[in-house]
């Protein structure tokens, strides 16, 4: 929980170094990214079998390693295997060992998703479905770059032909407000389920910061629609 409220951090300020830069095409990816880390840690704040729901979450994540582990086990059964794939295969056993996970279960392992569901079952497991087209899969088309994504930012039509886009649209900054109302609302979640604000010091002060970015939300709203 805590290295996704740090990701997010990290995340937030990438998001607001591309706006600043006037950079609208990258700072859309940050978007989905910071809100995928903040649905995956309520969930896991949430999670009423914490355990086992912290444990799907690590082995899920060891996906490419398998497939690594066994495509070097199949080469090391034909041929000695060099140095560096000794090396690659003591550093995926040394990482599986420190994190709890038995090798042979990582091979027999065929769901990949945290206690077998994707984004869209862990929205609706909160009761958030809603928000899956909005916040989820629109922000698919800025992440994986499919023709949505290339044809608003990266081509120009003149005719029959395109051309490459090569300069930046720039982002209106306000588009911040939506991002920071996301990783502001979190926040009491992870004091709460950390105690971490006993004397209720710190959420009092998140809710007024949340109630000036609402503030400038809305005057951007306002602004659009005149």
């Amino acid at each position: 929980v805590v290295g996704h409220l740090v990701r997010i951090t990290k995340l937030y300020e990438g998001l607001l170094v591309h706006i600043t830069r006037k950079e609208l095409e990258l700072a859309v990816i940050f978007f989905r990214l910071i809100y995928e880390s903040a649905l995956r840690m309520n969930y896991l704040i949430r999670s009423k079998t914490k355990r086992k729901t912290f444990h799907s979450f690590v082995l899920v994540s060891y996906r490419p390693e398998k497939d690594i582990l066994k495509d070097l086990h199949e080469k090391e059964s034909n041929r000695p295997l060099i140095k560096i794939e000794k090396r690659m295969i003591r550093k995926i056993q040394n990482r599986l060992k420190n994190d709890g996970i038995d090798e042979q279960e990582l091979m027999g392992n065929k769901v990949w998703d945290v206690d077998g569901k994707n984004m869209k079952a862990m929205l609706e497991s909160m009761k958030l479905e809603k928000q899956y087209a909005y916040a989820f899969a629109n922000g698919s088309h800025f992440v994986h770059g499919d023709w949505y994504e290339i044809d608003l930012h990266h081509t120009q039509k003149n005719g029959r032909f395109y051309f490459p886009k090569l300069n930046y649209d720039v982002p209106d900054p306000r588009l911040a407000c939506a991002v920071t109302t996301l990783c502001l609302g979190i926040l009491p979640n992870y004091l709460k389920w950390r105690k971490s604000d006993p004397d209720n010091v710190v959420i009092p002060i998140i809710q007024k910061v949340l109630e000036l970015n609402q503030k400038i939300d809305s005057a951007h709203e306002k602004t659009l629609s005149a």
